[in-house]
């Protein structure tokens, strides 16, 4: 037999994948995405992944062995394996950090993954089917009155199970038959036990209906969306306004696709967007639906994965941007809804892709189409569409004529000058408040900063605690009376005496969430209210029953950050404040306009709906700023051409690429001294392309000191060159011993 060799992917940072001999016990059975066992210096062993197969013997003839091949069968496909060649080639990383990101916990181990199973109770053999036999073993159990009953227990809920003659172990435990006497049973070889193989089918099977009917300009938009497709656009974005009907255009859709044979991938921005829209594609698809993140647990998304390579898959995939990582046999269409979210940006650890781009190529190596859709397009994706990449389709009114929120702006610096502003809240918005209240509807309050203060600040020197491992002053937060670091999560005494002056006298600088409540109850004390921001909306849990509670009206005014703007429905909310809105449009990022606005209209989009006509109220001391006009008059194609016209003088992305090169170290001189160097070797002819270095945002974070350098990557140097150069320069900088330590890694396309 010719000699077979193997490249292996570890789960380490190797620049590339290794390569191993393979014996010849395993050659018949080893595939590309196969998991082998493979040494790896003198004692580890790793499980590893195989990326291909070859009978060229490499340059290197002491190639070690592989030691052991642990599945039967590929667990990563032949398409996953060209996507994640994309991915780590595109976002600058090492295979074994896509190899990380991609699998779930249950697969990056030795063992093989054993299907998730629950204990099965049936009659052992001589019991079935004999009545006679059953009577004389309960005759037998006279003495053992609780064995007696549970058996009884047993054989009355097995007539009517519809798992067959028998009874999971649980539902007999739920039936007040303790596990003691179940197992006292099993002992006695009246019962048996047997482990059925139970898929993470979580989605009840319940009554289905039928897709609702689309209006005209629903229908219009999905022909459109089809002729695009069909043209040969393979990306369609959809850009209807708040509550137009976009997810009805995407059910039909799916139902197409379906009908075809196809699988579906739809994904979500955040996991808390799935607690509404999981319950809206059930009623539809049912047990069709299979839902991945990570709020589940280690062996769902195992046993799901395992599903997904199995004959019977899910045909719909609900998820977040690691949905992208699934086995798909037959994907026909990639829905990726509200586009424009920063979320679908992967940020620590590596690789830092962004899942609507690469959900994109994903569908094109499986000839499958896409469609975006959101309210608030991101700058690129309209772009795109102007210049024919992608197919542009639009709605321009909300479904069944719901007619849009009335926006207005009201001026805080000048209620201030005329000393009318004495709360957080400005007396407009407290009347509107009132009035709502009393006509028995729902009140959002949108502030994007959680805490009580945003910082202490003594009174007489203006001192203010900072962060002791990060460049940041310290939020103060209400419960417990402690300062804390929103980086790193490090909490801190309230200080009784300023360290610069002596003084004892403090101020609160700022307000965040807790504050808008405190006053909230203040001025509202008989009213209900929940917060939802990052301190209370802890795990999923939290979340769940906070949306519950809203859509039954146990809620009568939602506080929150930018966690209420996505994509939630609610039928009784009439009025949305956003309190502040200059914070966000003052921020030194050149996407900080983009942002503003697409809060701003993401969270007045909630208002309204089928309780009428909803108001929002817009907090802010400059009402004539171009974004708050954009906003009040819901122009995104105003406010879409202003921000072009200002990119393209500044040649920003659309018009550029950018490329950030981020070091690491907690020495800040040694640091600036490596930024230096590596700088120095890029290339001359790219000198003009290069910003930096510079201190990041935040300088210090974790005790870590971060400095970067920015490539702005126009049309006269190519992205690919441009790549090339950088991993060049990584390589040379690495290998200097001065800089070995320094932490540097690559964020292409940042947001």
């Amino acid at each position: 037999m010719k000699a077979l060799y193997a490249d292996v992917i570890l789960p380490l940072a190797f620049g590339s994948g290794l390569s191993y001999s393979v014996p010849e016990s395993l050659a018949e059975n080893i595939r590309p995405g196969c998991r082998v066992r493979v040494p790896l210096g003198k004692q580890k062993m790793y499980t590893g992944i195989v990326a291909r197969l070859f009978d060229v013997p490499p340059t290197d003839i002491n190639l070690k062995e592989i030691a052991g091949l642990i599945d039967d069968a590929p667990v990563v496909n032949a398409v996953q394996l060209e996507f994640w060649q994309w991915l780590f080639s595109y976002y600058l990383c090492t295979p074994g950090e896509v190899m990380k990101a991609a699998l779930p916990a249950g697969l990056k181990g030795p063992r093989v993954a054993k299907a998730k199973t629950k204990s099965f109770l049936c009659l052992q053999p001589s019991l079935r089917d004999n009545p006679p036999a059953i009577e004389q073993t309960l005759t037998a159990l006279a003495r053992a009155k609780k064995q007696q009953e549970a058996l009884r227990v047993f054989l009355r809920l097995a007539q009517t199970s519809e798992h067959g003659p028998g009874l999971f172990r649980e539902q007999l435990i739920e039936a007040g038959q303790q596990a003691a006497i179940i197992k006292a049973l099993i002992q006695k070889n009246i019962l048996e036990v047997h482990e059925i193989e139970v898929l993470p089918d979580r989605v009840p099977a319940e009554a289905l209906r039928a897709a609702k009917q689309l209006s005209r300009e629903q229908q219009k938009a999905m022909e459109t969306i089809r002729q695009g497709w069909e043209s040969g656009t393979n990306v369609c974005l959809l850009h209807g306004v708040t509550s137009s009907g976009k997810t009805e255009i995407y059910i039909h859709l799916i139902l197409d696709y379906l009908a075809q044979g196809k699988q579906v991938l739809y994904l979500l921005p955040e996991i808390a967007l799935t607690t509404q829209l999981t319950a809206r594609l059930t009623e539809v698809f049912g047990n069709r639906l299979g839902i991945y993140h990570s709020a589940c647990s280690d062996s769902e998304r195992t046993h799901l994965w395992n599903k997904q390579l199995g004959d019977d898959p899910f045909d719909i995939i609900l998820g977040v941007r690691s949905s992208v990582f699934l086995p798909f046999k037959n994907l026909g269409l990639v829905v990726v809804d509200e586009e424009h979210e920063n979320s679908y940006k992967q940020q620590d650890p590596a690789p830092r892709y962004h899942a609507r781009n690469a959900a994109i190529v994903l569908a094109s190596l499986h000839g499958a189409k896409t469609v975006l859709g959101t309210a608030t397009p991101s700058i690129e994706s309209y772009y795109n569409c102007r210049t024919g990449k992608y197919k542009l389709v639009e709605l321009s009114s909300r479904y069944l004529d719901w007619q849009l929120p009335e926006v207005m702006a009201v001026n805080t610096a000048e209620l201030k000058r005329k000393k009318r502003m004495k709360s957080l809240l400005s007396p407009p918005l407290i009347a509107k408040m009132q009035e709502t209240l009393e006509a028995g509807q729902q009140i959002m309050l949108f502030r994007n900063r959680r805490a009580y203060a945003l910082m202490l600040e003594c009174a007489a020197c203006g001192w203010v605690p900072r962060c002791k491992r990060c460049d940041v002053s310290l939020a103060i937060h209400k419960q417990g009376s402690v300062l804390r670091c929103h980086y790193c999560g490090k909490k801190y005494n309230r200080p009784q005496i300023c360290p610069s002056c002596g003084g004892s006298d403090f101020e609160l600088r700022g307000y965040g969430t807790e504050k808008v409540e405190e006053e909230v109850r203040r001025l509202f004390p008989a009213i209900r209210i929940a917060r939802m921001d990052s301190d209370t909306m802890r795990n999923r849990a939290a979340y769940e029953k906070t949306i519950a509670d809203f859509e039954q009206h146990k809620i009568d005014v939602l506080i929150g950050t930018q966690m209420l703007t996505k994509g939630l429905d609610f039928d009784r909310l009439q009025l949305v404040g956003i309190l502040n809105a200059d914070s966000m449009l003052n921020y030194p990022d050149f996407r900080a306009h983009e942002h503003a606005f697409q809060l701003m209209t993401q969270v007045s989009g909630r208002a309204g709906r089928k309780s009428g006509r909803g108001s929002v109220i817009v907090q802010t001391s400059d009402p004539q700023h171009p974004v708050i006009q954009y906003v009040l008059n819901n122009d995104y194609r105003a406010f879409f051409q202003k921000e072009c016209e200002e990119r393209s003088k500044y040649a920003y992305p659309p018009f550029s690429r950018l490329i950030e090169v981020i070091f690491r170290h907690k020495d800040e001189s040694l640091l600036e001294q490596a930024s230096v160097f590596f700088a120095s070797l890029l290339p001359r002819d790219m000198e003009s392309s290069v910003f930096g270095p510079m201190p990041a945002l935040v300088a210090r974070v974790k005790g870590l000191y971060l400095q970067k350098i920015i490539l702005k990557i126009g049309p006269d140097i190519s992205l690919k060159a441009a790549k090339d150069y950088l991993c060049r320069a990584r390589d040379r900088f690495i290998k200097d011993k001065v800089y070995r330590q320094v932490q540097i890694y690559f964020d292409v396309d940042p947001v």
